[in-house]
């Protein structure tokens, strides 16, 4: 009889270069992104008013660049 596996053991990673792998890097890279910028455990919201500020200082910053002239 075969032993079930243990509900706290994680399964087995995906197979190099299959999409489901470069799915899984992605999504590690991008909570390593927000880990450095301090957003890392936030809630989806977090991230989507940090990037409404960011967006708009920039367009501020490039609309003042423009006035300048």
């Amino acid at each position: 009889m075969k032993k079930r596996r243990k509900p706290d053991q994680p399964a087995h990673l995906p197979k190099v270069g299959t999409h489901d792998e470069i799915r899984e890097e992605q999504h590690l890279e991008r909570s390593a992104v927000l880990d450095v910028m301090g957003l890392g455990g936030k809630g989806r919201i977090v991230g989507i008013v940090f990037s409404i500020i960011a967006i708009t200082v920039l367009v501020i910053a490039v609309v003042s660049l423009i006035a300048l002239d």
